[in-house]
């Protein structure tokens, strides 16, 4: 054979060869934020909402979007963590309760749901509680995407 042709087939098999190596780590990548990163991710969200200085360990995406009962109320990582540190409605959440967490709710890739409920009050005072649900979609390296709240505000109990 001809020696032009010999590299040229060397060449050709290296390059083939490195997409078959690299070919099982990319799929790896791909696969996403595990159930147990997913929901610990979401839980540091959660953990801001009744303490403003947690919104600074939340893994957010840079350009994270939050939508809550249909309206965008955050567009970014900084935007949202602002708005979790100093934002006045937030200093009402007595706590967060009862939590349950779905994976991957109706086959949604990515997406963790939290279902919980806040009591709201005033130095003590009960003024009203509130249902949430949460949909939290991740990258595959866990950090939250977007958040999607519903929510309904009810006397206190």
């Amino acid at each position: 054979m001809n020696s032009r042709i010999v590299r040229h087939l060397v060449g050709l098999t290296a390059i083939v060869s490195s997409f078959v190596v690299a070919a099982p780590a990319a799929a790896q990548a791909d696969t996403g934020c595990s159930q147990a990163n997913s929901q610990a991710a979401s839980q540091k969200y959660l953990d801001a909402l009744v303490d403003r200085n947690a919104a600074w360990s939340i893994p957010l995406d840079p350009f994270v979007l939050r939508i809550e009962d249909g309206l965008p109320t955050a567009v970014s990582a900084l935007d949202l963590r602002l708005d979790l540190y100093a934002h006045v409605q937030y200093s009402v959440f007595q706590s967060i309760q009862n939590v349950v967490w779905t994976w991957q709710p109706g086959g949604r890739a990515n997406v963790i749901n939290a279902t919980y409920g806040i009591p709201v009050g005033l130095q003590g005072v009960p003024l009203a509680s509130s249902a949430v649900t949460e949909d939290f979609t991740l990258t595959a390296d866990c950090k939250i995407k977007k958040i999607v709240a519903t929510f309904t505000i009810d006397p206190p109990a």
